[in-house]
């Protein structure tokens, strides 16, 4: 895991030293959480995290699960991970896939793999990825 989160914190200080404020991302998401199953376009502008939903962009509420795709929140998903989930588990190092972009630092890939633990496997990909709100998000914006 030592290598691992070796690699967490390099993506952290990246990410952070670019100081990005306003960015979008196309997520997609195979695992057990059916309602975060499949592909989804996400902005994160003036603090908001926006959500693509039926030709719609929502507002997303801090307590819902799609916050887990916004930058930060992924590394801190990443870092639980590997710090007590897959320890408690029993797991070693094997089980997880992690790639940073090289730019960025943020998580493109992240992949948990524990045999006999469906509940707790799961594919988590950046396919792409953005500065600046996207670049279609003004259209159909709903507030709340």
């Amino acid at each position: 895991m030592e290598k691992h989160l070796r690699a967490l914190g390099e993506g952290i200080r990246r990410w952070r030293s670019h100081n990005i404020g306003d960015y979008w991302l196309a997520v997609s998401y195979i695992g057990a959480a059916v309602n975060r199953f499949g592909d989804h376009d996400l902005t994160y502008v003036d603090g908001k995290l926006w959500h693509l939903w039926q030709g719609q962009w929502r507002v997303i509420q801090r307590t819902s699960d799609y916050w887990l795709f916004a930058v930060p929140i992924t590394f801190a998903w990443a870092r639980d991970l590997l710090t007590k989930v897959l320890p408690t588990a029993g797991a070693d190092a094997d089980a997880v896939e992690l790639d940073f972009d090289e730019q960025y630092g943020y998580i493109r890939f992240m992949r948990v793999h524990l045999p006999g633990r469906d509940a707790h496997n799961f594919t988590f990909e950046v396919r792409r990825f953005g500065l600046g709100p996207h670049p279609q998000f003004e259209e159909g914006r709903v507030e709340g």
